[in-house]
């Protein structure tokens, strides 16, 4: 019998949907968001910088490579007071997390994996924003995710699937999880082996079988 495909990206889109339909009473459809629009940017500028080798990152400020795909126009924005204010504030905050990196190579950016999670019948899929292992000890390796603004929800569901598929594709813990906040300036780090793999597999089987069950009902409606 094939194992679902379960991809990290569906279940954050879902997520965002769901509680944009709580906040709001109703979905924004297929219109991305401006949370949406700077989100691609800042992913594009962080895998172009640490694409780059060291000597030329000290002569390329993140700021030039995130005006390459940053929104050119105001719609989703407040006013033009919020997009400026939002603008600085992600240059400001991705600068000083990248400095702190600017010598070093991840092992991984932006690369999709797969693996197996068979206590939960799934495929799990995952698109990793950058890997880095820890010096002196290449077995453990560092989870990077950047997210545009502090978000709970989207915090604990990266930690849980990270933990899980971690576990299954290697048979461990990764060795820390770190997700930044950059509109708030804010860093959380999870230490792999602080994490539960019983908690997080629950915490998943209730995500995906919450999220196929309303998938059901919409597509019934």
């Amino acid at each position: 019998m094939t194992m679902k495909q379960v991809t990290d990206y569906e279940l954050e889109g879902w997520i965002r949907s769901y509680k944009l339909t709580a906040e709001n009473g109703r979905g924004c459809g297929h219109r991305m968001t401006w949370q949406q629009r700077v989100q691609y940017a800042v992913g594009h500028a962080v895998n172009d910088y640490f694409t780059l080798p060291p000597a030329v990152r000290l002569q390329t400020p993140i700021q030039v490579l995130l005006n390459r795909r940053w929104p050119r126009e105001l719609s989703g924005f407040s006013d033009l007071a919020h997009y400026w204010e939002v603008y600085n504030r992600i240059v400001e905050n991705l600068t000083l997390v990248t400095g702190m990196m600017v010598y070093d190579y991840p092992v991984a950016l932006y690369e999709n994996w797969t693996t197996e999670a068979t206590k939960l019948d799934i495929r799990l899929s995952l698109i990793v924003q950058a890997v880095w292992q820890e010096r002196g000890n290449p077995l453990q390796m560092k989870v990077q995710k950047f997210l545009v603004e502090d978000d709970e929800e989207m915090t604990d569901a990266f930690v849980h699937m990270v933990n899980v598929f971690w576990h299954n594709a290697f048979g461990r813990p990764p060795g820390e999880i770190e997700v930044y906040a950059l509109l708030e300036g804010r860093r959380y780090s999870f230490a792999g082996e602080s994490l539960s793999l019983s908690k997080s597999t629950d915490y998943m089987s209730l995500l995906v079988d919450t999220w196929e069950r309303e998938a059901r009902e919409e597509y019934i409606v």
